[in-house]
């Protein structure tokens, strides 16, 4: 938002002298915090406010006060301000703590814009570990369920080294919610020196939760979620039994299990272990791990789970889709031997196809036909498939046509979080370089008719693109703060 514009200056002395030049109040929270407003300026926003304030058969129309008083209970203050700010066009403050409250205000008055901009920052925040983390612990805070149910697959996949280093965010975590996690299948554990370093961060901060910091780690020793028998014997000592963590007894055992090799190991999925190992490697070392990626192979449901996380790190490295790709070509070629090369292709190539034909969740917050990086990043995935010819011409055209679709579909509420107008104006351009070279194919016969729809988007789209990207470059975020996000819920 350009902040120079004479009109957005207007707009800023108008929202701060709100009470000044108001018609409406707006009582706010458990509390009835005022907040004072235009009417017009909401109904402009929302046609939840413009039916409140102009259409027949609401009370707020027959208030002969000078200001409607309208009660909202269900809101919380801090969350209703931003509301606030978005619809006298200013930019928004979105946090870890605060985004949820706003998505759902935006939600519930059908602010679409706003709910759009809170749905693709939850998106951008969730790819990294560190935000995936902190936007989990929030949505658990607030008791947003459905939205901590659609992120803790994020946070399993971040793993027991991005919990401890979020000791912060850990302390507003409730103990199922956090115990559910470390006795996961799906968390990856690359060391349980990192799982217990997680669990010492959210006894340690019981206090702020109002519990017992002694009857917390109480709760981890009895729930077996640390397996002691696998850390390091120094770190073991020095972390755990010098400190009075374990008895004495409790102490000898892990020694001697440990000592005998009879202690119980960490049971974890074939897909957090193939994600674990993917993880912890770069794009330009990819091909340094097709051995080890093999030694899996033996396991049931290897092919599908494989694919599962070859293409999920090919998203969350869209950048590098080439390097995975071409990775991927050589560990295919590797699997010739065990006979799996031919599923392990179909499988993959079948996992991409239906990330883009299946609908997401309704209450999604992550992925394909959500994030803009992930659905860019399957597009890319499926280009470069047919550029090593191993899928054909008609599914990306398909796909092209899938992207318009959604983009028109879209339109009239401002877009759609995934942004699929500007993974679709890659796709065109990659069948247009097919189409140079091969104008005869048949599959390529619809593409001229889906390049006038996508141009006519990409005008229709410009302006309010233009506005995300201003909007992002001046909203205030303080998500990498740990601290942001305890003040917040604790507030």
């Amino acid at each position: 938002m350009n902040r120079c514009d004479p009109k957005n200056k207007r707009m800023q002395v108008m929202l701060e002298n709100a009470a000044m030049f108001s018609d409406v109040e707006f009582q706010v929270g458990p509390d009835g915090e005022s907040i004072f407003g235009l009417k017009a300026i909401f109904a402009r926003a929302s046609e939840v406010f413009s039916k409140m304030f102009f259409e027949g058969g609401f009370r707020e129309q027959h208030e002969v006060t000078p200001r409607v008083v309208v009660k909202i209970i269900d809101v919380m203050p801090d969350s209703f301000k931003q509301l606030h700010r978005w619809v006298y066009d200013m930019d928004v403050s979105l946090t870890w703590g605060t985004v949820f409250g706003v998505l759902d205000a935006a939600r519930k008055y059908m602010v679409e814009d706003l709910e759009l901009t809170c749905r693709r920052w939850i998106a951008s925040e969730a790819r990294r570990p560190e935000g995936a983390v902190g936007t989990f612990a929030a949505a658990v805070a607030g008791g947003w369920i459905v939205w901590r149910d659609a992120l803790r697959p994020r946070v399993l996949l971040a793993g027991a080294a991005a919990l401890a280093a979020c000791p912060e965010v850990l302390a507003m975590m409730p103990c199922e919610d956090f115990l559910k996690l470390l006795s996961s299948e799906d968390l990856c554990a690359a060391r349980e020196e990192d799982v217990l370093l997680s669990a010492q961060a959210w006894s340690a901060a019981a206090t702020d939760r109002g519990e017992d910091p002694a009857e917390a780690w109480q709760k981890i020793t009895e729930a077996d979620v640390i397996h002691f028998n696998l850390l390091e014997p120094r770190y073991f000592a020095e972390q755990v039994v010098m400190p009075g963590r374990l008895t004495q007894e409790q102490s000898l055992a892990v020694f001697v299990a440990r000592a005998l090799g009879s202690g119980p190991s960490r049971k974890t999925s074939l897909l957090a272990r193939l994600q674990l190992l993917l993880r912890e490697t770069s794009a330009e070392d990819a091909t340094s791990i097709i051995e080890p990626l093999q030694e899996f192979r033996n396991e049931d449901n290897y092919p599908r789970m494989l694919a599962h996380s070859l293409v999920q790190k090919a998203l969350a490295d869209h950048e590098h889709t080439s390097e995975w790709v071409g990775m991927w070509i050589e560990l295919w070629g590797a699997l010739r031997a065990a006979g799996l090369r031919d599923e392990c292709v179909r499988a993959t190539v079948d996992h991409c196809q239906n990330l883009f034909e299946e609908d997401p969740p309704a209450e999604g917050l992550v992925g394909v036909w959500i994030c803009p990086s992930d659905t860019l990043g399957l597009v890319r995935v499926l280009c470069q498939l047919n550029e090593l010819r191993k899928l054909a011409v008609l599914p990306l055209v398909k796909v092209l046509e899938a992207l318009v679709r959604k983009a028109e579909d879209s339109a009239p509420q401002g877009g759609a979080a995934c942004d699929p107008t500007a993974s679709a104006k890659e796709l065109a351009a990659y069948l247009e370089k097919i189409r140079a070279r091969n104008g005869h194919l048949t599959a390529l016969q619809n593409l001229p008719s889906l390049q006038q729809r996508l141009e006519a988007l990409l005008v229709t789209t410009s302006a309010p693109q233009e506005a995300w990207k201003r909007l992002t470059t001046h909203m205030t975020c303080n998500s990498s703060s740990s601290k942001c996000l305890k003040n917040c819920l604790s507030s």
